[in-house]
Protein backbone atom coordinates (compact mmCIF):
# COMPACT_ATOMS: atom_id res chain seq x y z
CA UNK A 1 0.00 0.00 0.00
CA UNK A 2 3.09 2.67 0.61
CA UNK A 3 4.23 1.49 -2.89
CA UNK A 4 0.47 3.20 -4.12
CA UNK A 5 0.80 5.99 -2.15
CA UNK A 6 4.65 6.47 -2.54
CA UNK A 7 4.83 5.88 -6.61
CA UNK A 8 1.67 5.21 -8.51
CA UNK A 9 -0.97 8.29 -7.00
CA UNK A 10 1.88 11.03 -7.45
CA UNK A 11 2.26 9.78 -11.38
CA UNK A 12 -1.53 10.12 -11.32
CA UNK A 13 -1.41 13.57 -9.61
CA UNK A 14 1.78 14.72 -12.14
CA UNK A 15 -0.29 13.86 -14.95
CA UNK A 16 -3.33 15.43 -14.18
CA UNK A 17 -1.20 18.50 -13.63
CA UNK A 18 0.23 18.20 -16.93
CA UNK A 19 -2.94 17.62 -18.08
CA UNK A 20 -4.35 20.93 -16.49
CA UNK A 21 -1.21 22.87 -17.77
CA UNK A 22 -1.56 22.08 -20.97
CA UNK A 23 -4.93 23.03 -21.33
CA UNK A 24 -4.41 26.31 -19.65
CA UNK A 25 -1.94 26.70 -22.75
CA UNK A 26 -4.51 25.88 -24.97
CA UNK A 27 -6.81 28.03 -23.74
CA UNK A 28 -4.74 31.24 -23.91
CA UNK A 29 -3.45 30.11 -27.72
CA UNK A 30 -6.65 29.74 -28.19
CA UNK A 31 -7.75 32.76 -27.34
CA UNK A 32 -4.99 34.74 -28.71
CA UNK A 33 -5.53 33.17 -32.02
CA UNK A 34 -8.69 33.78 -31.93
CA UNK A 35 -9.10 38.00 -30.82
CA UNK A 36 -5.10 39.08 -31.87
CA UNK A 37 -4.62 36.63 -35.09
CA UNK A 38 -8.39 36.00 -36.03
CA UNK A 39 -6.96 32.21 -36.63
CA UNK A 40 -8.56 30.64 -33.76
CA UNK A 41 -7.44 27.05 -33.42
CA UNK A 42 -10.33 25.05 -34.42
CA UNK A 43 -9.88 21.52 -32.67
CA UNK A 44 -9.04 23.05 -29.50
CA UNK A 45 -12.70 22.88 -27.93
CA UNK A 46 -12.69 19.66 -29.12
CA UNK A 47 -9.30 18.71 -27.37
CA UNK A 48 -10.52 20.95 -24.19
CA UNK A 49 -13.87 17.97 -23.47
CA UNK A 50 -11.80 15.40 -23.82
CA UNK A 51 -9.27 16.66 -21.52
CA UNK A 52 -12.24 17.75 -18.50
CA UNK A 53 -13.27 14.01 -19.24
CA UNK A 54 -9.75 12.31 -18.63
CA UNK A 55 -9.19 14.87 -15.49
CA UNK A 56 -12.96 13.84 -14.45
CA UNK A 57 -12.49 9.73 -14.68
CA UNK A 58 -8.34 9.97 -13.29
CA UNK A 59 -9.59 11.97 -10.73
CA UNK A 60 -12.20 9.84 -9.58
CA UNK A 61 -9.05 7.36 -8.79
CA UNK A 62 -7.60 9.57 -6.41
CA UNK A 63 -10.65 10.11 -4.44
CA UNK A 64 -11.51 7.04 -4.60
CA UNK A 65 -8.40 6.13 -2.98
CA UNK A 66 -9.15 8.89 -0.59
CA UNK A 67 -12.82 7.68 0.27
CA UNK A 68 -14.00 11.08 -0.74
CA UNK A 69 -16.76 10.20 -3.02
CA UNK A 70 -20.11 11.16 -2.08
CA UNK A 71 -21.78 8.76 -0.03
CA UNK A 72 -24.76 7.91 2.24
CA UNK A 73 -22.84 6.85 5.07
CA UNK A 74 -25.29 8.77 8.33
CA UNK A 75 -27.25 5.14 8.37
CA UNK A 76 -23.67 3.23 8.60
CA UNK A 77 -21.58 5.73 11.28
CA UNK A 78 -24.27 5.29 13.88
CA UNK A 79 -24.83 1.60 13.58
CA UNK A 80 -22.47 -0.16 16.01
CA UNK A 81 -19.73 -3.04 15.27
CA UNK A 82 -20.48 -5.55 12.87
CA UNK A 83 -24.02 -4.29 11.69
CA UNK A 84 -21.65 -1.03 10.68
CA UNK A 85 -19.35 -4.05 8.89
CA UNK A 86 -22.01 -5.30 7.10
CA UNK A 87 -23.97 -2.32 6.17
CA UNK A 88 -20.13 -1.49 4.45
CA UNK A 89 -19.31 -4.62 2.94
CA UNK A 90 -22.98 -4.26 1.23
CA UNK A 91 -22.34 -0.54 -0.04
CA UNK A 92 -18.56 -1.58 -0.72
CA UNK A 93 -19.65 -4.88 -2.77
CA UNK A 94 -22.72 -2.87 -4.58
CA UNK A 95 -19.21 -0.19 -5.78
CA UNK A 96 -17.20 -3.35 -6.87
CA UNK A 97 -19.89 -4.95 -8.82
CA UNK A 98 -21.49 -1.86 -11.15
CA UNK A 99 -17.07 -0.81 -11.38
CA UNK A 100 -16.91 -4.05 -12.89
CA UNK A 101 -19.75 -4.00 -14.97
CA UNK A 102 -18.51 -0.91 -16.55
CA UNK A 103 -14.97 -2.26 -16.95
CA UNK A 104 -16.87 -5.18 -18.45
CA UNK A 105 -18.96 -2.92 -20.66
CA UNK A 106 -16.92 -0.40 -22.15
CA UNK A 107 -14.33 -2.82 -22.76
CA UNK A 108 -16.63 -4.30 -25.34
CA UNK A 109 -17.87 -0.84 -26.67
CA UNK A 110 -14.61 0.54 -27.28
CA UNK A 111 -13.58 -2.78 -29.68
CA UNK A 112 -16.91 -1.10 -31.52
CA UNK A 113 -15.45 2.12 -31.69
CA UNK A 114 -13.55 2.72 -35.27
CA UNK A 115 -14.39 6.23 -36.32
CA UNK A 116 -12.27 9.80 -35.52
CA UNK A 117 -13.54 13.02 -33.75
CA UNK A 118 -14.73 15.46 -35.88
CA UNK A 119 -12.14 17.96 -36.23
CA UNK A 120 -9.55 16.70 -34.42
CA UNK A 121 -9.29 13.24 -35.88
CA UNK A 122 -8.44 11.85 -33.01
CA UNK A 123 -9.78 7.68 -32.53
CA UNK A 124 -12.29 7.45 -30.36
CA UNK A 125 -11.80 4.05 -28.64
CA UNK A 126 -8.28 5.86 -27.57
CA UNK A 127 -10.35 9.12 -25.79
CA UNK A 128 -13.09 6.35 -24.95
CA UNK A 129 -10.20 4.13 -23.14
CA UNK A 130 -10.02 5.28 -20.18
CA UNK A 131 -13.42 4.92 -18.59
CA UNK A 132 -12.15 0.84 -18.52
CA UNK A 133 -8.93 2.57 -17.40
CA UNK A 134 -9.68 4.27 -14.89
CA UNK A 135 -12.36 2.19 -13.42
CA UNK A 136 -9.70 -0.99 -13.18
CA UNK A 137 -7.60 1.70 -10.69
CA UNK A 138 -10.64 2.85 -8.95
CA UNK A 139 -11.38 -0.90 -7.96
CA UNK A 140 -7.62 -1.78 -7.12
CA UNK A 141 -8.23 1.15 -4.77
CA UNK A 142 -11.30 -0.40 -3.44
CA UNK A 143 -10.04 -4.23 -2.72
CA UNK A 144 -6.19 -2.71 -1.78
CA UNK A 145 -8.39 -0.43 1.35
CA UNK A 146 -11.04 -2.74 1.54
CA UNK A 147 -10.35 -3.51 5.65
CA UNK A 148 -10.71 0.19 6.28
CA UNK A 149 -13.52 0.31 2.82
CA UNK A 150 -15.37 -2.21 5.71
CA UNK A 151 -14.68 -0.61 9.26
CA UNK A 152 -15.65 2.54 7.06
CA UNK A 153 -12.17 4.50 8.44
CA UNK A 154 -10.33 5.84 5.27
CA UNK A 155 -8.48 8.37 6.15
CA UNK A 156 -7.36 10.51 3.30
CA UNK A 157 -3.65 11.60 2.57
CA UNK A 158 -5.11 15.30 3.63
CA UNK A 159 -6.10 13.87 7.06
CA UNK A 160 -3.00 11.66 7.81
CA UNK A 161 -0.80 15.00 6.27
CA UNK A 162 -2.53 16.92 8.97
CA UNK A 163 -2.48 14.32 11.97
CA UNK A 164 1.40 13.92 11.35
CA UNK A 165 1.74 17.56 11.64
CA UNK A 166 -0.23 17.91 14.61
CA UNK A 167 1.84 14.98 15.94
CA UNK A 168 4.86 17.31 14.96
CA UNK A 169 3.79 20.49 16.63
CA UNK A 170 2.45 18.46 19.98
CA UNK A 171 5.98 16.97 20.09
CA UNK A 172 7.86 20.44 19.45
CA UNK A 173 6.32 21.64 22.35
CA UNK A 174 6.56 19.14 24.63
CA UNK A 175 10.39 19.27 23.59
CA UNK A 176 10.19 22.90 24.11
CA UNK A 177 8.49 22.84 28.03
CA UNK A 178 11.12 19.93 28.85
CA UNK A 179 13.94 22.07 27.54
CA UNK A 180 12.41 24.99 29.54
CA UNK A 181 12.30 22.41 32.88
Amino acid sequence: MEAIRRYFLPVVRLFLGLLLIASVFLIVANATGRYVFLAPIIWAEEVLGYVLVWTVYLGSVLVTWDGGHLKMDLLSRTLPGISRTIVNGISVSVFIFIGGLIVYQSWFAIADLTHVSQVAEIPMNWMHSIIPISFVFVLGCILIRFRENLAGTLESEADQIEALREAAATAEQAAQQASKD
